[in-house]
Protein backbone atom coordinates (compact mmCIF):
# COMPACT_ATOMS: atom_id res chain seq x y z
CA UNK A 1 0.00 0.00 0.00
CA UNK A 2 1.10 3.58 -0.57
CA UNK A 3 -0.04 6.93 0.68
CA UNK A 4 -0.66 8.19 -2.85
CA UNK A 5 -4.06 9.61 -3.75
CA UNK A 6 -6.45 6.75 -4.61
CA UNK A 7 -7.14 6.02 -8.25
CA UNK A 8 -10.63 6.95 -9.37
CA UNK A 9 -12.42 4.98 -12.11
CA UNK A 10 -15.87 5.08 -13.67
CA UNK A 11 -17.45 1.70 -14.33
CA UNK A 12 -19.48 1.84 -17.54
CA UNK A 13 -22.57 -0.37 -17.35
CA UNK A 14 -24.74 0.52 -20.32
CA UNK A 15 -26.41 -2.00 -22.63
CA UNK A 16 -24.86 -2.60 -26.03
CA UNK A 17 -25.84 0.12 -28.50
CA UNK A 18 -26.94 2.63 -25.86
CA UNK A 19 -23.70 4.60 -25.91
CA UNK A 20 -20.36 4.80 -27.67
CA UNK A 21 -18.07 3.39 -25.00
CA UNK A 22 -14.97 5.07 -26.45
CA UNK A 23 -16.64 8.48 -26.51
CA UNK A 24 -17.99 7.85 -23.00
CA UNK A 25 -14.51 6.98 -21.78
CA UNK A 26 -13.03 10.14 -23.27
CA UNK A 27 -15.73 12.23 -21.64
CA UNK A 28 -15.16 10.52 -18.29
CA UNK A 29 -11.42 11.14 -18.45
CA UNK A 30 -12.12 14.79 -19.22
CA UNK A 31 -14.35 14.89 -16.13
CA UNK A 32 -11.50 13.89 -13.87
CA UNK A 33 -11.36 10.11 -13.49
CA UNK A 34 -8.19 8.09 -14.10
CA UNK A 35 -9.74 5.31 -16.12
CA UNK A 36 -12.82 3.24 -16.88
CA UNK A 37 -14.03 -0.27 -16.16
CA UNK A 38 -16.53 -2.27 -18.20
CA UNK A 39 -19.33 -4.41 -16.79
CA UNK A 40 -19.62 -8.04 -17.90
CA UNK A 41 -22.88 -9.66 -18.94
CA UNK A 42 -22.84 -11.07 -22.48
CA UNK A 43 -26.59 -10.64 -22.95
CA UNK A 44 -26.33 -6.92 -22.27
CA UNK A 45 -22.91 -5.33 -22.49
CA UNK A 46 -20.06 -5.14 -25.02
CA UNK A 47 -17.14 -7.49 -24.39
CA UNK A 48 -15.18 -5.81 -21.57
CA UNK A 49 -11.72 -6.88 -22.71
CA UNK A 50 -12.26 -5.64 -26.27
CA UNK A 51 -13.80 -2.38 -25.03
CA UNK A 52 -10.91 -1.82 -22.61
CA UNK A 53 -8.35 -2.56 -25.33
CA UNK A 54 -9.85 0.12 -27.54
CA UNK A 55 -9.85 2.63 -24.67
CA UNK A 56 -6.23 1.89 -23.75
CA UNK A 57 -5.16 2.17 -27.39
CA UNK A 58 -6.99 5.39 -28.21
CA UNK A 59 -7.04 7.36 -24.96
CA UNK A 60 -4.68 8.31 -22.16
CA UNK A 61 -6.58 6.29 -19.56
CA UNK A 62 -4.29 5.16 -16.76
CA UNK A 63 -6.34 1.99 -16.22
CA UNK A 64 -9.07 0.06 -17.99
CA UNK A 65 -10.45 -3.46 -17.97
CA UNK A 66 -13.34 -5.71 -16.94
CA UNK A 67 -15.17 -4.68 -13.79
CA UNK A 68 -16.52 -7.07 -12.85
CA UNK A 69 -16.07 -10.29 -14.81
CA UNK A 70 -17.95 -13.35 -13.61
CA UNK A 71 -15.79 -16.41 -13.00
CA UNK A 72 -18.95 -18.50 -12.88
CA UNK A 73 -19.37 -17.89 -16.61
CA UNK A 74 -15.78 -17.34 -17.81
CA UNK A 75 -13.11 -19.96 -17.08
CA UNK A 76 -10.22 -18.56 -15.01
CA UNK A 77 -7.67 -19.69 -17.57
CA UNK A 78 -9.46 -17.78 -20.35
CA UNK A 79 -9.74 -14.67 -18.19
CA UNK A 80 -6.07 -14.85 -17.24
CA UNK A 81 -4.94 -15.24 -20.84
CA UNK A 82 -7.12 -12.35 -22.00
CA UNK A 83 -5.70 -10.13 -19.25
CA UNK A 84 -2.14 -11.15 -20.10
CA UNK A 85 -2.76 -10.32 -23.77
CA UNK A 86 -4.10 -6.90 -22.82
CA UNK A 87 -1.28 -6.29 -20.35
CA UNK A 88 1.31 -7.23 -22.95
CA UNK A 89 -0.06 -4.51 -25.22
CA UNK A 90 -0.56 -1.94 -22.44
CA UNK A 91 1.91 -2.65 -19.62
CA UNK A 92 0.82 -1.47 -16.20
CA UNK A 93 -2.47 -0.01 -17.43
CA UNK A 94 -4.80 -2.98 -17.06
CA UNK A 95 -7.50 -3.52 -14.46
CA UNK A 96 -9.29 -6.77 -13.67
CA UNK A 97 -12.07 -7.16 -11.13
CA UNK A 98 -13.81 -10.52 -10.86
CA UNK A 99 -16.76 -11.96 -8.94
CA UNK A 100 -19.05 -14.96 -9.07
CA UNK A 101 -21.14 -13.20 -11.72
CA UNK A 102 -24.67 -13.41 -10.36
CA UNK A 103 -26.32 -11.18 -12.96
CA UNK A 104 -24.67 -12.74 -16.01
CA UNK A 105 -25.34 -16.26 -14.72
CA UNK A 106 -28.99 -15.48 -14.08
CA UNK A 107 -29.30 -14.13 -17.60
CA UNK A 108 -27.90 -17.40 -18.96
CA UNK A 109 -30.02 -19.60 -16.69
CA UNK A 110 -26.95 -21.03 -14.97
CA UNK A 111 -26.39 -21.76 -11.25
CA UNK A 112 -24.34 -19.42 -9.10
CA UNK A 113 -21.21 -21.08 -7.65
CA UNK A 114 -21.11 -21.76 -3.94
CA UNK A 115 -18.55 -19.89 -1.88
CA UNK A 116 -16.37 -23.01 -1.76
CA UNK A 117 -16.56 -23.47 -5.54
CA UNK A 118 -15.82 -19.80 -6.07
CA UNK A 119 -12.69 -20.07 -3.94
CA UNK A 120 -11.40 -22.77 -6.29
CA UNK A 121 -12.02 -20.45 -9.26
CA UNK A 122 -10.11 -17.65 -7.52
CA UNK A 123 -7.23 -19.98 -6.73
CA UNK A 124 -7.02 -21.11 -10.37
CA UNK A 125 -7.09 -17.52 -11.59
CA UNK A 126 -4.36 -16.46 -9.17
CA UNK A 127 -2.18 -19.42 -10.07
CA UNK A 128 -2.49 -18.83 -13.80
CA UNK A 129 -1.84 -15.09 -13.45
CA UNK A 130 1.29 -15.86 -11.45
CA UNK A 131 2.49 -18.18 -14.22
CA UNK A 132 1.80 -15.60 -16.93
CA UNK A 133 3.40 -12.71 -15.02
CA UNK A 134 6.84 -14.18 -15.67
CA UNK A 135 6.27 -13.44 -19.37
CA UNK A 136 5.21 -9.82 -18.75
CA UNK A 137 8.03 -7.45 -17.82
CA UNK A 138 5.47 -4.70 -17.19
CA UNK A 139 3.29 -6.91 -15.05
CA UNK A 140 -0.42 -6.53 -14.42
CA UNK A 141 -2.31 -3.60 -13.09
CA UNK A 142 -4.73 -4.10 -10.17
CA UNK A 143 -6.31 -7.56 -9.91
CA UNK A 144 -9.28 -7.50 -7.54
CA UNK A 145 -12.14 -9.66 -6.44
CA UNK A 146 -15.43 -7.94 -5.69
CA UNK A 147 -16.86 -8.88 -2.30
CA UNK A 148 -19.85 -7.74 -0.24
CA UNK A 149 -20.16 -10.04 2.78
CA UNK A 150 -17.60 -10.86 5.48
CA UNK A 151 -16.92 -14.44 4.38
CA UNK A 152 -16.43 -13.45 0.74
CA UNK A 153 -14.20 -10.55 1.73
CA UNK A 154 -11.99 -12.78 3.86
CA UNK A 155 -11.77 -15.50 1.24
CA UNK A 156 -11.12 -13.13 -1.68
CA UNK A 157 -8.44 -11.17 0.13
CA UNK A 158 -6.55 -14.25 1.23
CA UNK A 159 -6.74 -15.97 -2.16
CA UNK A 160 -6.41 -13.18 -4.71
CA UNK A 161 -4.50 -10.49 -2.80
CA UNK A 162 -6.76 -7.67 -3.96
CA UNK A 163 -10.36 -6.88 -3.04
CA UNK A 164 -12.99 -4.52 -4.43
CA UNK A 165 -15.18 -3.87 -1.41
CA UNK A 166 -18.81 -3.57 -2.50
CA UNK A 167 -20.25 -2.94 0.96
CA UNK A 168 -22.18 0.28 0.50
CA UNK A 169 -21.34 3.77 1.75
CA UNK A 170 -21.57 3.59 5.55
CA UNK A 171 -18.07 4.44 6.87
CA UNK A 172 -18.41 2.04 9.81
CA UNK A 173 -19.25 -0.88 7.51
CA UNK A 174 -16.42 0.01 5.13
CA UNK A 175 -13.96 0.22 8.02
CA UNK A 176 -15.03 -3.22 9.28
CA UNK A 177 -14.70 -4.61 5.76
CA UNK A 178 -11.16 -3.28 5.40
CA UNK A 179 -10.30 -4.79 8.77
CA UNK A 180 -11.59 -8.21 7.71
CA UNK A 181 -9.73 -7.98 4.39
CA UNK A 182 -6.45 -7.31 6.19
CA UNK A 183 -6.98 -9.69 9.10
CA UNK A 184 -5.48 -12.62 7.24
CA UNK A 185 -3.42 -10.70 4.71
CA UNK A 186 -2.15 -7.29 5.85
CA UNK A 187 -0.69 -6.49 2.42
CA UNK A 188 -4.01 -6.91 0.55
CA UNK A 189 -4.87 -4.17 -1.96
CA UNK A 190 -8.20 -2.59 -0.94
CA UNK A 191 -10.43 -0.72 -3.39
CA UNK A 192 -13.99 0.53 -2.95
CA UNK A 193 -16.96 0.15 -5.28
CA UNK A 194 -19.16 3.17 -4.62
CA UNK A 195 -22.58 4.11 -5.92
CA UNK A 196 -22.26 7.87 -5.70
CA UNK A 197 -23.57 10.91 -7.54
CA UNK A 198 -24.04 14.58 -6.74
CA UNK A 199 -27.75 15.41 -6.47
CA UNK A 200 -29.71 18.56 -5.68
CA UNK A 201 -33.04 17.17 -4.43
CA UNK A 202 -34.55 14.13 -2.71
CA UNK A 203 -36.30 13.22 -5.96
CA UNK A 204 -32.96 13.21 -7.79
CA UNK A 205 -31.48 10.99 -5.09
CA UNK A 206 -34.34 8.51 -5.40
CA UNK A 207 -34.02 8.49 -9.19
CA UNK A 208 -30.27 7.92 -8.96
CA UNK A 209 -30.79 4.74 -6.95
CA UNK A 210 -33.74 3.33 -8.89
CA UNK A 211 -31.78 1.24 -11.46
CA UNK A 212 -29.61 -0.41 -8.78
CA UNK A 213 -31.89 -0.65 -5.76
CA UNK A 214 -32.70 -4.32 -6.28
CA UNK A 215 -29.08 -5.42 -6.69
CA UNK A 216 -28.17 -3.47 -3.53
CA UNK A 217 -31.03 -5.17 -1.70
CA UNK A 218 -29.66 -8.53 -2.79
CA UNK A 219 -26.38 -7.78 -1.04
CA UNK A 220 -28.22 -6.92 2.15
CA UNK A 221 -30.27 -10.13 2.13
CA UNK A 222 -27.11 -12.24 2.13
CA UNK A 223 -25.71 -10.58 5.28
CA UNK A 224 -28.47 -8.55 6.99
CA UNK A 225 -26.62 -8.33 10.31
CA UNK A 226 -23.57 -6.97 8.51
CA UNK A 227 -25.67 -4.05 7.23
CA UNK A 228 -27.60 -3.50 10.45
CA UNK A 229 -30.97 -4.73 9.17
CA UNK A 230 -33.33 -5.99 11.85
CA UNK A 231 -34.90 -9.44 11.30
CA UNK A 232 -38.42 -8.03 10.91
CA UNK A 233 -37.30 -5.96 7.89
CA UNK A 234 -35.44 -8.69 6.01
CA UNK A 235 -38.53 -9.99 4.17
CA UNK A 236 -39.31 -6.51 2.86
CA UNK A 237 -35.73 -6.03 1.66
CA UNK A 238 -35.90 -9.46 0.02
CA UNK A 239 -39.01 -8.38 -1.89
CA UNK A 240 -37.03 -5.52 -3.45
CA UNK A 241 -34.20 -7.89 -4.35
CA UNK A 242 -36.56 -10.50 -5.84
CA UNK A 243 -38.24 -7.95 -8.10
CA UNK A 244 -34.95 -6.85 -9.70
CA UNK A 245 -34.80 -7.75 -13.39
CA UNK A 246 -31.20 -8.66 -14.21
CA UNK A 247 -32.03 -8.68 -17.92
CA UNK A 248 -32.34 -4.89 -17.57
CA UNK A 249 -29.68 -4.41 -14.90
CA UNK A 250 -28.47 -0.83 -14.71
CA UNK A 251 -31.50 0.60 -16.52
CA UNK A 252 -34.59 2.37 -15.26
CA UNK A 253 -36.66 -0.74 -16.09
CA UNK A 254 -34.67 -3.03 -13.78
CA UNK A 255 -36.88 -2.48 -10.71
CA UNK A 256 -39.53 -4.84 -12.07
CA UNK A 257 -43.08 -5.03 -10.77
CA UNK A 258 -43.49 -4.67 -7.00
CA UNK A 259 -45.55 -2.75 -4.51
CA UNK A 260 -44.03 0.55 -3.44
CA UNK A 261 -42.25 0.45 -0.07
CA UNK A 262 -40.77 3.93 0.51
CA UNK A 263 -39.40 3.07 3.96
CA UNK A 264 -37.37 0.12 2.70
CA UNK A 265 -36.28 1.93 -0.46
CA UNK A 266 -34.94 4.76 1.70
CA UNK A 267 -33.19 2.29 4.02
CA UNK A 268 -31.40 0.65 1.09
CA UNK A 269 -30.41 3.99 -0.42
CA UNK A 270 -28.99 5.24 2.86
CA UNK A 271 -26.70 2.23 3.11
CA UNK A 272 -25.70 1.84 -0.52
CA UNK A 273 -26.01 5.10 -2.45
CA UNK A 274 -24.09 8.28 -1.69
CA UNK A 275 -26.05 11.34 -2.83
CA UNK A 276 -26.33 15.04 -2.03
CA UNK A 277 -24.17 18.14 -2.45
CA UNK A 278 -20.43 17.76 -3.15
CA UNK A 279 -19.54 18.83 0.37
CA UNK A 280 -21.88 16.21 1.81
CA UNK A 281 -20.28 13.45 -0.26
CA UNK A 282 -16.80 14.53 0.78
CA UNK A 283 -17.76 14.71 4.45
CA UNK A 284 -19.28 11.22 4.37
CA UNK A 285 -16.02 9.77 3.02
CA UNK A 286 -13.59 11.71 5.18
CA UNK A 287 -13.54 9.12 7.99
CA UNK A 288 -12.11 6.67 5.43
CA UNK A 289 -9.15 8.81 4.46
CA UNK A 290 -6.71 7.03 6.77
CA UNK A 291 -7.60 3.47 5.73
CA UNK A 292 -5.12 3.20 2.88
CA UNK A 293 -7.74 2.74 0.17
CA UNK A 294 -5.89 2.41 -3.14
CA UNK A 295 -8.72 3.09 -5.54
CA UNK A 296 -12.41 3.81 -5.97
CA UNK A 297 -14.66 2.50 -8.73
CA UNK A 298 -17.74 4.66 -9.28
CA UNK A 299 -20.77 2.62 -10.30
CA UNK A 300 -21.84 3.77 -13.73
CA UNK A 301 -25.31 2.26 -13.35
CA UNK A 302 -26.17 4.96 -10.80
CA UNK A 303 -28.58 7.20 -12.71
CA UNK A 304 -27.19 10.64 -13.56
CA UNK A 305 -23.60 9.89 -12.66
CA UNK A 306 -22.18 10.57 -16.13
CA UNK A 307 -23.96 13.93 -16.29
CA UNK A 308 -22.63 14.91 -12.85
CA UNK A 309 -19.32 13.03 -13.03
CA UNK A 310 -16.98 16.02 -12.75
CA UNK A 311 -18.66 17.17 -9.54
CA UNK A 312 -18.93 13.65 -8.18
CA UNK A 313 -15.28 12.83 -8.90
CA UNK A 314 -14.17 16.08 -7.31
CA UNK A 315 -16.20 15.34 -4.18
CA UNK A 316 -14.83 11.82 -3.84
CA UNK A 317 -11.26 13.03 -4.27
CA UNK A 318 -11.83 15.72 -1.65
CA UNK A 319 -13.18 13.18 0.81
CA UNK A 320 -10.22 10.83 0.39
CA UNK A 321 -7.53 13.45 -0.22
CA UNK A 322 -5.70 12.91 3.05
CA UNK A 323 -5.45 9.15 2.61
CA UNK A 324 -2.38 7.62 4.25
CA UNK A 325 -1.30 4.01 4.76
CA UNK A 326 -3.10 2.35 7.63
CA UNK A 327 -0.81 1.72 10.58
Amino acid sequence: MSGAEPRLLLNLARPRGVLDHLAAARTALGDGVDGVGFADSPRMFPDPFLAAGQVLTRTTAALSGPCVMGLGLHHPSVVAQALATLAGQHPGRTLLAVARGESSLRNEGLPIPSLASYRVLLERLRARLDELSAQLPGGFGPVLGAASGPRTIEQTSATLGGVLLDVGVEPAVIERAVGIARSGRPDVHCWLFLRAVVTDTDDEAAAAAAPILGSCAARITKSPDWYGISPELVARVTAVASAHDYRRHGTSESAGARDADPEIDSLIRDRFVLTGAPAALAARLRPLATLGIEGVVIAGATAGVERRLAQTAGALRAGLATAQPAS
